[in-house]
């Protein structure tokens, strides 16, 4: 990241010490008092735009700098699964495929697993639903380290349960970060995006 204070110091030390030394080299010749206070003005509002130009050439530099920082942290996504799970095995990826936003392709909807690729402090929240008797429990996964559980249970009620959890972690470039089927449950887990992934950068470090 550029330090822009300091980036502004040496512009402007460069840009005076150029229009100084310029004037120095450049001593108008006079034929009489007023040529000369004529030509002093005159060099006086040269230096004067000079100096405009280099304050608008150092604002734009600054700008520059300032966006391509805020671009870098934004990053947020979130995911779906759109069909029912039947027969899912423990430990077993969960892939939530319909993904809604995904600012920053960290998100993969094939393989299920958000990637890291800007370091920082980042929120994780998943929601997984059972219905009619089922249950299942997920947990958020961190470079194959469990972090957090959730745990779903309709009990023996025909009817939907839903869990939930958010996890605040902070990642390094290529950490990895997945839900996956714990090892207790029956295999079975709502879709209807009932079941879904979501996560964004609180900040960048």
């Amino acid at each position: 990241m550029f330090n822009l204070s300091g980036l502004t110091f040496i512009l402007t030390y460069f840009c005076i010490t150029s229009s100084l030394l310029g004037s120095l080299e450049e001593e108008p010749k006079c034929f009489s008092r007023f040529d000369y206070e004529y030509k002093v003005v005159q060099k006086l509002a040269e230096l004067e735009n000079k100096q405009k130009e280099q304050q608008q050439t150092i604002e734009k530099l600054t700008n520059k700098c300032s966006s391509g920082a805020d671009t870098a942290n934004e990053v947020a996504f979130s995911a779906y699964l759109t069909g029912d799970m039947t027969s899912v095995q423990s430990y077993r990826i969960i892939i939530f495929n319909e993904v809604q936003i995904n600012i920053g392709e960290a998100y993969n909807g094939k393989t299920g697993i958000f990637v890291c690729r800007t370091p920082g402090v980042y929120v994780f929240f998943w929601v997984t639903t059972n219905k009619d008797r089922t249950y299942m429990n997920t947990d958020l996964v961190v470079n194959g380290d469990e972090c957090s559980q959730a745990f779903s249970d309709s009990g023996g009620q025909n009817d939907y349960s839903v869990a939930s959890n958010v996890v605040i972690t902070e990642l390094k470039f290529g950490d990895q970060v997945w839900i996956r089927s714990g090892a207790w449950h029956n295999g079975n887990l709502a879709g209807e995006r009932r079941t879904s992934f979501s996560g964004w950068m609180l900040y960048r470090r």
